[in-house]
């Protein structure tokens, strides 16, 4: 079975925003999938949304970091300031998600790693029906200091 890590690198401003929320919600609804994800690498993926105090260095998204010793690859995505409280969070960090599978599908295909990219998209699919977010608790149990 497969991995997939999901963190987000934030300011403090954006303690539970909308794209917070949308992270966090995602995050926890994959790791609820853990049995549906295929043998084979696994994925990271770092969200960076900006904010008036913090800016990503880049735009858009990197990828990298894949060693046969550590069979994860890694992605890092910078999120435009305007959708940290946009209502269309949940869809970007959604989109972000499918961008992340075709990249390591093709980034796969190019090493000739079996990559399945089809079981990790239903995964994601099963993750994505879940549609409430994080409750209260989840806050207080797992501070973000």
């Amino acid at each position: 079975m497969s991995s997939i890590f999901i963190s987000i690198n934030k300011s403090d401003t954006l303690e539970k925003s909308p794209i917070d929320k949308a992270i966090t919600r995602t995050a926890a609804a994959l790791a609820r999938q853990r049995a549906l994800l295929p043998p084979g690498p696994g994925l990271e993926v770092t969200f960076m949304p900006a904010s008036e105090d913090w800016q990503p260095d880049f735009m858009g998204m990197r990828m990298g970091g894949y060693h046969d010793d550590d069979p994860v690859l890694r992605f890092q995505v910078a999120i435009p300031a305007h959708l940290a409280h946009s209502p269309l969070a949940l869809r970007y960090v959604l989109a972000v998600l499918e961008d992340v599978l075709a990249n390591a599908q093709a980034y796969f295909d190019e090493q000739r790693i079996v990559f399945d990219h089809a079981a990790w998209q239903r995964a994601l699919s099963v993750a994505a029906s879940v549609s409430e977010d994080p409750p209260e608790s989840a806050w207080n149990e797992y501070p973000l200091e």
